[in-house]
């Protein structure tokens, strides 16, 4: 008999393994690891990192697990064959369980099993919020593993994706036509254009949007009408794309991605590659194209127009796990595909790649338009609920109020103030959401609610700044396509939309 130790931290353990010999492998060891939740004690679909004594990672390919990047999937148990020596693992279920991290040692002949249990921080289907991915580009058959893995409720499947004239389609089982593929747990599905003015993610109700079909120098505005014309939802893919102020102009884009495919697990793609490129001076560093993609956004609210947030995590195109980033959308316990989307387009969203955020204001998730009178003064008292893990640890709260932070609170003062958040006073139109800001400072790692309105008179508050700043881009744009016919036309046939808007400011 020889005694190998498992180390499981967070809780804190150890677990002494008896091994039995076997022989005739090209491994030296067995490790059995069985996961469950720790409330129902079912087995749990988790992803796991496993690396070696140097921190390297470990490639095995273990049976009924997926095998992706530098970890593995697998439902509730996995067998690892290893070479002798030790080992650092990883296993989490998505940020509504908490995460499991230790060590073990494989000696020559071993074999055994040990248990993980993953205990629930929260349930945020109890609560009314239902999670979904809307960039991911894995496997088809892959898919409903993963997303047990990561707690997501709602995929759509990105099934083809033209990429400045270069298409790649998704290999599907046998012969079979995609309408019978479509599956209970993730679709209807989607399809990505990507073109010289930015990406659209284009999510069907039925049949794909055939974007391969589409030419090269075919412009983005034709592809989004006809789309559109479908009954497709359009999502932009990124807030700096070219042509957002374009599709802005059409009133034809459904929803934008806050936090996308540029935002990895623990670093980011430090760039805005074919699109606005940011200003470094004022958005430096790795947090830099965050913070750029939330102030585009901002200026949008500014401009008075209700354009929901989203998130994408890019999923099978840059490493990023299922799920890494993610928006929860509010449509109570009678989850559906059509639920979902119902939720989103009201804007009762919640955007995060980190920590779990929700709030009510006076009954109502986010996404609500409350009315003045004239003259008339609200002040708005903030429910909150806020959920977060080791890796995306809260290090305050802000409150915003058309863009500025009006409210900074530690959590120790939080705590003091039971959880009661400072009122915010409106006597004008605007809008205000809450953040929860983390300390990672490998990239811009937070949680937004989607914005609450206030309107008084009905009428939205449109700032003569905001509305500027998407007319300069159009300068910046025309200068960047200059020589490009087709684009020129676009911008120019976009800009009277600005203009008007421009002309309906109501403060600076």
């Amino acid at each position: 008999m020889i005694r190998t130790a498992v180390h499981l931290l967070a809780p804190s353990m150890l677990t002494l393994i008896m091994v039995s010999i076997v022989s005739g492998a090209s491994y030296d060891g067995i490790l059995t690891i069985n996961v469950a939740d720790e409330q129902t004690g079912k087995p749990l679909a988790v992803r796991m990192e496993l690396r070696n004594s140097r921190g390297k990672p470990v490639r095995v390919r273990p049976e009924g697990a997926v095998v992706l990047d530098d970890y593995l999937v697998f439902d509730g148990s996995i067998t690892l064959e290893l070479k002798k020596g030790n080992y650092e693992f990883f296993v989490e279920a998505g940020p509504e369980f908490e995460t499991r991290k230790g060590h073990f040692t494989i000696d020559r002949h071993a074999e055994d099993s040990t248990d993980l249990k993953l205990a629930r921080r929260v349930n945020m289907q109890n609560e009314g919020w239902w999670a979904a991915d809307l960039d991911v580009s894995q496997e088809f058959e892959n898919m409903p593993l993963l997303m047990r893995a990561a707690g997501l409720d709602y995929i759509p499947v990105t099934v083809s994706a033209n990429n400045h004239g270069k298409c790649s389609e998704m290999k599907l089982r046998g012969n079979e036509p995609l309408s019978s593929l479509s599956p209970p747990l993730f679709g209807p599905w989607a399809t990505l254009d990507n073109r010289r003015g930015g990406g659209l993610i284009l999510i069907a109700e039925e049949t794909p949007y055939p974007v391969c079909a589409a030419d090269a120098d075919e412009p983005s505005l034709e592809v989004l009408r006809s789309a559109s014309e479908q009954g497709d939802q359009i999502i932009a893919l990124s807030p700096f794309a070219w042509d957002l102020p374009l599709w802005i102009a059409t009133g034809k884009l459904d929803a934008i991605q806050l936090i996308h495919r540029h935002a990895l697990v623990d670093k980011v793609i430090d760039n805005e590659e074919g699109g606005y490129r940011r200003d470094k001076k004022f958005y430096p560093g790795a947090m830099g194209n965050g913070r750029w993609s939330e102030a585009i956004y901002h200026h949008l609210l500014n401009c008075g127009l209700q354009i929901p947030p989203v998130a994408g995590s890019g999923s099978g195109i840059n490493g990023n796990p299922v799920g890494t980033n993610r928006v929860y959308a509010w449509c109570e316990r009678e989850f559906s595909r059509e639920a979902w989307f119902d939720a989103l387009r009201a804007g009762q969203v919640m955007v995060t790649n980190g920590p779990l955020l929700r709030t009510n204001v006076e009954g109502h998730p986010p996404g609500h338009v409350f009315s003045l009178g004239a003259g008339e003064s609200h002040d708005f008292q903030i429910s909150l609920s806020l959920t977060f893990y080791e890796k995306a640890a809260v290090e305050y709260l802000e409150i915003l109020k058309d863009g500025h932070v009006v409210h900074q609170i530690r959590l120790r003062d939080l705590a003091q103030n039971q959880g009661r958040l400072p009122l915010l006073t409106f006597n004008s139109s605007g809008w205000f959401a809450v953040r929860a800001m983390t300390s990672n400072t490998k990239n811009y790692q937070f949680a937004t609610t989607g914005p609450y309105y206030v309107q008084s008179e009905y009428q939205p508050r449109v700032s003569r700044r905001s509305v500027q700043f998407f007319l300069d881009w159009l300068d910046v744009a025309e200068r960047e396509f200059a020589g490009d016919q087709a684009a020129t036309n676009e911008i120019k046939a976009a800009r009277p939309f600005w203009l008007v808007l421009l002309e309906k400011a109501n403060t600076e």
